[in-house]
């Protein structure tokens, strides 16, 4: 039946092709023998295709015929009417929107053909192109995810604002597998993956999650001590969204990631996403377990089989950042035309750009948390509680116009309105307007900036910042304000207890030594070290720089050592470079306590913490990097503990060469500036548009 269904395809594609060759009325007037024609083609269609078939036309979204014949045949008569330059016809005729669907489509096919085959440059031209095709029918676009190969349909779901219409969904999406299934299947999986590769969390998981099986007493070593782990058993109903969270705990150590791949995980992955899809916490781990696969080689093809380049795609575009950055860095690795040769693996997050870009990046900005931080909450705006008061049109704290039905009064409170507007605009030309979070001293070498002149823009900038609250300011505002950018955000697990859930093997790889040394590794694979390089840093996470940077510079690798070389900037916000009052506690209090090891690393004046600063000062002289640092000025309030705290004292955050500021902010608030006119965050950006390479 097919081969018949094709033939009248191309029957009625030769009947077309002969018409449009007529040139004159005369010929026309053998409209009977097109007549015949049609009734020869319908005749014989209604031979080839079943009254079952037409009956039952709508299980099927559509057909490909993936004929080359019949596509150089249609693409023909498309050329032939640009060739005759064939006469627009009116809205009147409806010819004329079939014609123009047909002439987009056959444009998206050939699209489709370069991105396929074409050489890189041809490729990304083309996918731009089908990316910024609008207005297209379901048909068109399910069309052309289906000619997609998996590199045009990751870079098409790695473009800017792309219809997901262009992504078929995954196979066997209809079907809704139950909670037992999902959880036999996630049981079977978890029991590969530790029959291949031990592991003590997944043997510790599988005992308390499945009760049945041999896994009864699991005992670890800690420090000096023997501890036998209690066999609570795990509510049935969590055994499910702690397995994921096992899972993608795994991910994360060495190249598990891959194991997961090979035992069938990718599918599961699938269901599990369609099963919690209105479970925002759940849906999060699994992009980020996707993410964490996607930076494993050869992992392309998995993903757009499974259909999981279409869910990124749909990720990618939320609003919650939690689900859009890792949705983001899974794209950026599997797109290898955008990012040959450069993997995000986990605990990186690129930040910006988001999308493909025609620019390439000039500069690279690395932010790293501190003890107990993260990306989505290190370095978010100021919360709004925290901010400056709101200048806006409101008279005795009631919205102009919000409770007044009278025009008349009305109309004189607009104008009221606007004759302030007029007086700020006045005042701009005569007044600064001091930023915000100003500090309250500095050193010899502290500049600027610290005002802006015109005051009502300023102010109408500080009101928008504050109206519209930023999760994650280095991703919204830098952009805005500095072109040719990449932004990089390091996530890493830390514990202020040894008595937190704390994975053995990933227990003796807490220190500041081992962390540097793995986080150098990552960097490079991301690419790092090529370009100019500004890092900003939190507390514990300046530590961290300061070990990579003395430690780049000491390697024989080139791009190791293109860490150090390329180095230009380091930003410190409360960076206890001689160490923290949180470790001085009594004896008594730390065996209650039982300090991790990230804690321990933080004791004032421990010689290891006075040897790398020391080595650092040296590394800042030879290469000429530039230091600005910040201090807190004021006390934390500990709400668990119902006390104030100074995590980081003045002459500790002092690192005793460059610019130092101390700000009037505790240790939390010091990095989430509460809009792009504080000085926090203007600082930061002179510098950063310092070391951006002119185009020269």
């Amino acid at each position: 039946m097919r081969s018949n269904v094709r033939e009248c395809i191309l029957m009625l594609v030769n009947t077309e092709y002969n018409i449009r060759n007529f040139t004159d009325l005369s010929q026309l007037a053998g409209g009977g023998w097109f007549v015949y024609q049609i009734y020869k083609t319908r005749h014989a269609m209604s031979q080839a295709m079943t009254a079952d078939y037409t009956d039952h036309k709508k299980i099927a979204d559509y057909i490909y015929i993936n004929d080359p014949q019949f596509h150089l045949m249609y693409e023909r008569n498309q050329i032939f009417d640009q060739a005759r330059g064939t006469k627009q016809r009116t809205s009147r005729f409806p010819a004329l929107f079939g014609f123009w669907r047909s002439l987009k489509r056959s444009y998206s096919w050939r699209l489709v053909a370069v991105a396929r085959s074409g050489d890189r440059t041809d490729r990304l031209k083309a996918v731009q192109l089908l990316a910024e095709l609008k207005n297209l029918k379901d048909w068109d676009c399910r069309h052309v995810a289906q000619m997609s190969d998996a590199r045009t349909a990751v870079g098409l779901a790695h473009s800017e604002g792309i219809d997901l219409r262009f992504f078929l969904k995954p196979p066997n999406w209809h079907l809704s597998p139950s909670k037992e299934e999902l959880t036999d299947k996630m049981y079977n999986l978890l029991l590969s993956l530790n029959d291949a590769k031990k592991h003590p969390c997944i043997t510790l998981f599988l005992s308390k999650a499945f009760p049945e099986l041999q896994y009864r007493h699991i005992v670890f070593d800690i420090d000096l001590a023997t501890m036998e782990l209690p066999q609570s058993h795990i509510r049935k109903d969590n055994v499910l969204p702690l397995s994921i969270e096992n899972l993608l705990h795994h991910s994360t150590i060495e190249d598990n990631a891959k194991d997961i791949v090979k035992f069938g995980g990718l599918p599961l992955i699938v269901n599990l996403c369609k099963h919690f899809k209105g479970d925002i916490d759940i849906t999060i781990k699994l992009v980020n377990l996707l993410s964490n696969i996607s930076a494993q080689d050869g992992m392309l093809q998995h993903f757009f089989v499974t259909g999981c380049i279409g869910l990124l795609a749909g990720w990618a575009q939320h609003p919650n950042i939690r689900l859009s950055i890792p949705a983001t860095r899974a794209l950026a690795n599997l797109d290898m035309d955008d990012t040959a040769g450069i993997k995000f693996s986990s605990h990186l997050h690129l930040l910006y750009p988001s999308v493909r870009h025609a620019d390439s990046p000039k500069l690279d900005v690395i932010f790293i948390h501190g003890l107990l931080g993260g990306v989505y909450f290190t370095w978010r705006q100021r919360d709004r509680k925290e901010t400056s008061p709101r200048v806006s049109s409101r008279v005795h704290g009631q919205d102009i116009g919000s409770s007044v039905s009278d025009e008349q009064t009305k109309e004189f409170l607009e104008d009221m309105a606007e004759l302030k507007h007029d007086e700020w605009d006045e005042l701009g030309s005569d007044f600064e307007m001091v930023l915000s979070d100003c500090p309250e001293n500095s050193n010899y070498e502290g500049e600027g900036p610290y005002s802006f002149s015109g005051c009502h823009p300023c102010i109408q900038q500080s009101m928008e910042d504050c109206k519209t609250y930023i999760s994650c300011w280095p991703r919204d505002w830098l952009p805005q304000d500095c072109h040719h950018l990449r932004i990089i955000g390091v996530n890493y697990d830390t514990n202020l207890s040894m008595w937190s859930p704390t994975c053995p093997v990933e227990r003796v790889t807490r220190n500041l030594e081992y962390r540097s040394k793995e986080l150098m590794k990552k960097l490079t694979q991301a690419g790092l070290g090529s370009r100019p390089i500004v890092w900003v840093a939190h507390s514990m996470g300046g530590l961290l720089v300061k070990s990579l940077l003395t430690k780049a510079s000491q390697d024989e690798d080139e791009e190791v050592h293109g860490l150090c070389d390329n180095t230009k900037a380091v930003v410190f916000y409360s960076v206890p470079h001689r160490g923290s009052p949180l470790v001085s506690l009594t004896q008594a209090t730390q065996l209650l306590w039982w300090p991790s090891m990230e804690v321990k690393e933080l004791q004032e004046n421990s010689p290891a913490l006075l040897s790398l600063h020391y080595e650092f000062l040296n590394l800042v002289e030879k290469a000429n990097i530039e230091v600005i640092s910040f201090a807190e000025t004021k006390p934390t309030f500990l709400s668990s503990l119902h006390l104030q705290f100074r995590f980081v004292p003045t002459h500790s955050a002092n690192p005793g060469i460059g610019e130092f500021f101390e700000i009037p902010r505790d240790h939390l608030s010091i990095c989430k500036p509460c809009s792009r006119l504080s000085f926090l965050y203007q600082k930061l950006l002179h510098l950063i548009q310092k070391y951006i390479p002119s185009d020269e």
